[in-house]
């Protein structure tokens, strides 16, 4: 009993504490923003937005993080400065799930440290730029010399998600489980399957029957809903699959990164 009441204190102290802690970072990035509009000098307004970018950052506020970044006058830092700047503006919007954004920034950001090399390779992987992503990551484990795991890294990235075709998947999916077994859905692509078989069944049982028109509209009512859906639900499958493909080997990149250099840190 002792030992529960005692959690429950720790538990409320540390909630108190990083709730305290949340809003000192929260006054203190208003605190920036009045400096900025207080009628700064442009150094001094370009920390303040550094500043408040920082506060943001450790709030795990990171669109707001990336934002700020944005509104700082370039041309009046150093080109030292400016790298930062861009890399941390990359950093932000990799780890606000903004992939793509942060890709493009890959471009603008030199490859000059073994941390932006990381997150070049991360955010190209998780937009499934895997060519690239591959030569920054090898850079990246080989920064400081020959890395022995090179080869395990290659081999990784030869297994990376291929791109699904949305045309090729409506093609097949006029052969019901032809298209789900290329979106890698085997149980939906059996259960497709046997749902139009039993529409054609409904049609061919009406028609042996003399029910002419109930066997045409109603089993081609029911075919339509069954082939329709089918298709419909293959696109849904090919845009999730390209979508979440990368995102998963992105995740495995990631572990196998911090692996290898972990090892040889």
């Amino acid at each position: 009993m002792l030992r529960i009441r005692l959690f429950c204190i720790i538990s409320i102290f540390l909630s108190a504490l990083y709730s305290s802690r949340a809003q000192d970072l929260e006054g203190l990035a208003v605190e920036y923003e009045r400096a900025v509009y207080s009628g700064a000098s442009l150094e001094e307004a370009n920390a303040a937005l550094i500043g408040k970018a920082r506060c943001y950052k450790a709030l795990g506020r990171y669109a707001e993080a990336s934002s700020t970044l944005a509104r700082i006058r370039m041309f009046a830092l150093t080109p030292e400065e400016r790298q930062e700047v861009l890399f941390q503006q990359e950093l932000c919007r990799f780890m606000g799930g903004e992939f793509e954004q942060a890709a493009a920034m890959v471009e603008e950001v030199e490859p000059v440290s073994q941390d932006v090399l990381l997150l070049h390779a991360l955010a190209l992987a998780y937009c499934g730029r895997y060519d690239e992503s591959e030569i920054y990551a090898a850079r990246c484990i080989s920064f400081n010399g020959t890395n022995p795991r090179l080869g395990e890294l290659l081999k990784f990235y030869e297994g990376h998600p291929r791109v699904k075709s949305e045309k090729t998947a409506t093609v097949l999916s006029f052969v019901p489980p032809l298209a789900h077994f290329y979106n890698e859905a085997y149980g939906e692509g059996l259960l497709s399957a046997g749902l139009n078989a039993a529409s054609v069944g409904i049609i061919v049982a009406n028609l042996v029957g003399g029910y002419w028109i109930s066997g045409i509209l109603g089993g081609g009512i029911a075919l339509d809903y069954t082939l329709m859906g089918n298709r419909e639900r293959n696109a849904f499958l090919v845009h999730k699959n390209n979508t979440n493909g990368p995102i998963a080997f992105g995740e495995r990149l990631r572990a196998l990164l911090g692996d290898i250099l972990n090892d040889y840190d």
